[in-house]
């Protein structure tokens, strides 16, 4: 069963936990005139996903839906939500247009360049382009500019189950499963740039895929996680 729950003004988060898969899979649904779904869920979740999206707006009314990175639990059951919205547009970075989405998915995908935003009406998407940040060439986070929401994919991945929002601590589970996972974030001469620009954003809500979303101080959380990754690498 998927839980919703609003993070922000008309954005929803969508969570699903089916052990033994050890994370909890989230989706953002964000209403507007051109609603727009960030992350899909893994094909598994479809049905408890739509359910949960059902009790917000007619999922037939989505626009646009996206994703951080290709990946199952990213974008796994795209062309399922693209059979039930006649008019949603898949919105990808331009790296992943080039690349291979074209191959995965039932309909042409959107390309968006680096801050290039997405109008959704009250809520502008800005896309960030942040190749290996969480993980991946292609990878893209998101800022809603409305609320000051980053759209943060993996960077703040806990395991267990979560809780929808919390102001405590999340860097230090966090950095617990880049222990587990040393290759997890691959960090490099690029990751410091990628975060500079985060930290620049001033957000003050972090989405991420497999953890809460965070009130607390958005800007702390992002300078410990980038002290923390740096240390584990010894750079």
């Amino acid at each position: 069963m998927s839980h919703i729950f609003e993070i922000a003004e008309n954005i929803y988060r969508i969570a699903s936990f089916t052990p033994p898969i050890p994370v909890t899979f989230t989706q953002f649904l964000i209403v507007d005139e051109s609603p727009l779904l960030f992350h899909t869920g893994p094909r598994g979740v479809f049905r408890e996903t739509l359910e949960a999206i059902s009790k917000v707006i007619d999922p037939v009314k989505i626009r646009y839906i996206s994703w951080s990175h290709l990946e199952a639990d990213e974008c796994g059951a795209l062309n399922d939500f693209l059979q039930i919205a006649p008019n949603a547009e898949p919105v990808a970075g331009e790296l992943a247009v080039m690349l291979n989405v074209g191959d995965f998915f039932t309909r042409a995908v959107k390309s968006m360049k680096d801050n290039e935003v997405l109008e959704l009406g009250r809520h502008r998407l800005r896309y960030l382009i942040t190749p290996h940040v969480p993980h991946s060439w292609d990878a893209v986070l998101a800022f809603d500019e409305a609320t000051k929401t980053l759209l943060a994919s993996d960077l703040f991945t806990h395991f267990g189950e979560t809780v929808p929002t919390t102001e405590s601590d999340i860097v230090e589970q966090a950095l617990s499963v880049h222990k587990q996972l040393p290759e997890y974030v691959p960090v490099g001469s690029h990751t410091a740039k990628v975060f500079d620009r985060l930290e620049g954003l001033q957000p003050k809500v972090l989405a991420g895929h497999h953890a809460p979303a965070f009130t607390g101080n958005a800007v702390q959380a992002l300078r410990d996680l980038r002290r923390g990754l740096f240390e584990m690498t010894g750079r």
